[in-house]
């Protein structure tokens, strides 16, 4: 508000000033001369009429900036939290990673460039036994762990999401078969790795066993998930902690022994 009767103050002086020399010019061109009367009118006109008006014009003014700056705040903290809500409906609030219908969407939608790529199906082994023991909110620590090898490991280099309770999925475009082996042993080898404690003096081994499905040019997700899905049981059937593949028929062992 100082802000606005300075500047109408400043509008009153600039109008008595313009308002003596136009009086001065007036009358000077009459061939009269400047007296008491008229130097008071000039001056007292003005500030009965241009400070009232400059004011409330300033007010007004003030009143539409500070609503046109709040109406920007509003307009970015909806934007902030559209984006938020698009985030939130595309990942698993869990472990951070894709939900199952937007890794669909993404596998189907990039499967359709007609480069191909693999699918892994990651399941963590022997969970419900984690869940019975020590209880579900140890089994999603143990679930967050197992998310966090798989991002490390994927990167930037595909897309990975959680598609069930304890099952994972990763797509790799343009990816050979053999790349996606080497990426399903990093993701094996590293929650073989992971040092687990479901509590503070207790260790708790985790492993993953995975099914890996392999297209050379235009991929969905319904035939891969078949493949990778049907593979993924063979690992299980195989004692678990396993790789297996379509490529890979009979060998049914971990990674190092199926190439070996």
């Amino acid at each position: 508000m100082k802000i606005v009767l300075l500047k109408a103050a400043l509008a009153t002086c600039l109008s008595i000033i313009a308002s003596l020399a136009i009086c001065w010019f007036v009358l000077s061109m009459a061939g009269s001369e400047m007296d008491w009367f008229p130097v008071i009118m000039s001056a007292l006109c003005p500030l009965l009429i241009a400070f009232p008006a400059s004011t409330y014009t300033f007010y007004q003014n003030h009143r539409i900036a500070l609503a046109h700056a709040q109406l920007e705040a509003a307009h970015k903290e909806l934007a902030d939290v559209h984006g938020d809500l698009a985030i939130a409906a595309r990942t698993d609030g869990m472990t951070g990673l894709l939900n199952r219908s937007s890794f669909i969407a993404d596998l189907d939608e990039i499967g359709q460039r007609g480069t191909g790529g693999v699918l892994l199906v990651i399941d963590a082994d022997d969970f419900k036994a984690i869940n019975d023991t020590h209880g579900h909110l140890i089994g999603d620590r143990a679930l967050c762990s197992i998310a966090s090898v798989i991002r490390d490991a994927v990167g930037d280099t595909g897309i990975a999401a959680r598609i069930g309770g304890e099952e994972f999925g990763v797509f790799v475009e343009a990816a050979s078969l053999d790349d996606g082996l080497a990426l399903a042993e990093k993701v094996r080898l590293g929650v073989e790795q992971l040092v687990f404690r479901p509590t503070w003096n207790e260790i708790t081994a985790l492993s993953v066993s995975v099914g890996v499905a392999f297209a050379e040019t235009k991929a969905d997700f319904s035939s891969l998930m078949a493949v990778a899905d049907d593979q993924l049981y063979r690992a299980k059937r195989s004692g678990r902690n396993r790789i297996c593949a379509p490529q890979l028929r009979g060998s049914g062992g971990r990674l190092r022994a199926a190439i070996g």
